[in-house]
């Protein structure tokens, strides 16, 4: 657990375990604490490094607007910073928005791809409506906006009913977020760059996560995204909404770490 000073801002990134470098990138609203079971069930074998974005969980707030080409920016400094020279590069929602600008900005820095709960769209006008009118329930309700928004989304009702202790989790994670961080990632966000023109220029070697009853990353979506690259294998979760890392970890790990064990071989 260490902060960095990085880009005239203070980055805070945990950096577990030995052995070959991956990169966790969280979603929104939420910080590198979504990746615990991840961190857990991956360090015995591999170094995880999962950073906090600029503006949530515990690095500075931004002091001009944002946008996802800052945010991969920020992540860059942090590998150069922890002499990372190339690692896998593993994004989940806003984190694959991420991922795909670091693809796009230094595409040799990244030997394998996990896209989990993502997609390549840009938003279209309805979806930027619908982040502008996040920004202004922050501004007025604070962080509780989004949870408040997001929670239903993230995990099917059986969960909710069987996990309280994940949902407690959940929602402290959300609730710490710094409302005007979070506004500049929804901003960020609502003006992404169209990434599927990126998707047939991606040759390392990919897997694409989809939770069953994704509504935000729907399985059809993911799949179309994992047909336009050329060496991705797609899985589907079953019973999982779109938060898979943290509803269905045991199910996401296995994944992961036979991917990984895969590319490492």
């Amino acid at each position: 657990m260490m902060k960095k000073h990085e880009n005239g801002t203070d980055l805070f990134v945990q950096d577990q375990g030995q052995g070959a470098p991956v990169i966790l990138l969280h979603g929104f609203p939420l910080d590198h604490r979504m990746w615990e079971e991840q961190v857990k069930g991956l360090s015995p074998h591999f170094r995880v490094i999962t950073p906090d974005f600029r503006g949530m969980g515990q690095s500075s707030l931004p002091l001009s607007a944002m946008s996802l080409e800052q945010y991969a920016q920020d992540v860059l400094s942090l590998m150069d910073e922890l002499g990372i020279e190339k690692a896998t590069l593993g994004g989940f929602s806003m984190g694959g928005y991420v991922a795909f600008s670091l693809l796009r900005l230094a595409p040799e820095r990244f030997s394998a791809l996990i896209l989990a709960n993502t997609r390549p769209e840009p938003d279209g006008p309805e979806g930027r409506k619908n982040r502008m009118n996040m920004a202004v329930s922050l501004y007025d309700k604070g962080a509780a906006a989004a949870r408040d928004a997001m929670l239903p989304k993230l995990v099917t009702p059986a969960t909710v009913q069987d996990q309280p202790q994940l949902i407690d989790n959940l929602k402290q994670i959300m609730d710490s977020m710094p409302a005007e961080g979070l506004v500049h990632a929804s901003i960020a966000m609502a003006f992404r760059e169209d990434s599927v023109p990126l998707l047939s220029s991606i040759t390392v070697p990919t897997l694409v996560i989809a939770g069953e009853q994704d509504a935000i990353a729907p399985p059809d979506v993911m799949k179309s995204m994992a047909d336009r690259i050329s060496n991705a294998s797609f899985q589907i979760v079953p019973a999982a909404s779109h938060l898979v890392p943290m509803e269905k970890p045991e199910a996401f790990n296995s994944l992961l770490l036979e991917f990984l064990h895969d590319v490492k071989a």
